[in-house]
């Protein structure tokens, strides 16, 4: 689980984001950051799966990574972290090493559109993007039996085109988790990838 490190680094990461939000910076300007109590709960849900394969699709710079991060280490697991803004993932690159995590992440800067279907299947995946791209991503994700799918930011956007998208996929089950901004997570059943595939 976090540590106390961990914990610290996490709440300068929050702390500098309602700074943001206080100041009204532009969006494109904000670190778009998971809130400490979806942290915790990611890196609980991970390392209690023992995913060994840890996908996020929106690293920006670094808090949900920190807690992906704990979660591989304690399974001897890895990340692999895409991030597609330069800036953001070098201060997450430096924050990793700071906390001695960065040997159980492998960053990718770029597109998360252009790199998935090249990537392998990843028993835990953590979505944090821009929300037009939730169901995309969700539809080129490789996924074993037993795989978990977590989405954020469930609530305060309205996402309900991307859980009835998600609930309508044979082979899985899902349920919003009121914690932090909304999670909606998705576990995917026996068979789920070949389902997906053969469905479409």
């Amino acid at each position: 689980m976090l540590g106390e490190r961990e914990r610290i680094e996490i709440a300068r990461l929050w702390e500098r984001k309602l700074r943001q939000d206080a100041v009204g910076l532009h969006q494109a300007e904000r670190h778009r950051n998971l809130e400490p109590a979806s942290a915790e709960f990611i890196c609980s849900l991970a390392a209690g799966t023992s995913a060994k394969r840890i996908l996020e699709i929106g690293g920006s710079s670094g808090l949900s990574t920190i807690a992906l991060a704990a979660a591989a280490r304690r399974v001897s697991g890895q990340v692999t972290s895409i991030e597609k803004e330069p800036d953001r993932q070098a201060e997450a690159r430096r924050t990793l090493a700071h906390l001695d995590l960065a040997a159980y992440v492998d960053f990718i800067l770029g597109d998360a559109a252009l790199v998935l279907e090249s990537l392998g299947e990843f028993d835990f995946v953590f979505i944090d993007c821009e929300k037009e791209d939730y169901i995309r991503f969700f539809h080129m994700l490789r996924v074993p039996a037993g795989g978990i799918v977590v989405a954020d930011n469930i609530i305060p956007h309205s996402l309900t085109s991307y859980v009835a998208y998600v609930r309508s996929r044979p082979g899985v089950e899902s349920i919003t988790l009121p914690v932090g901004k909304g999670l909606e997570v998705t576990r995917f059943m026996a068979n789920t990838f070949h389902s997906l595939v053969a469905a479409e």
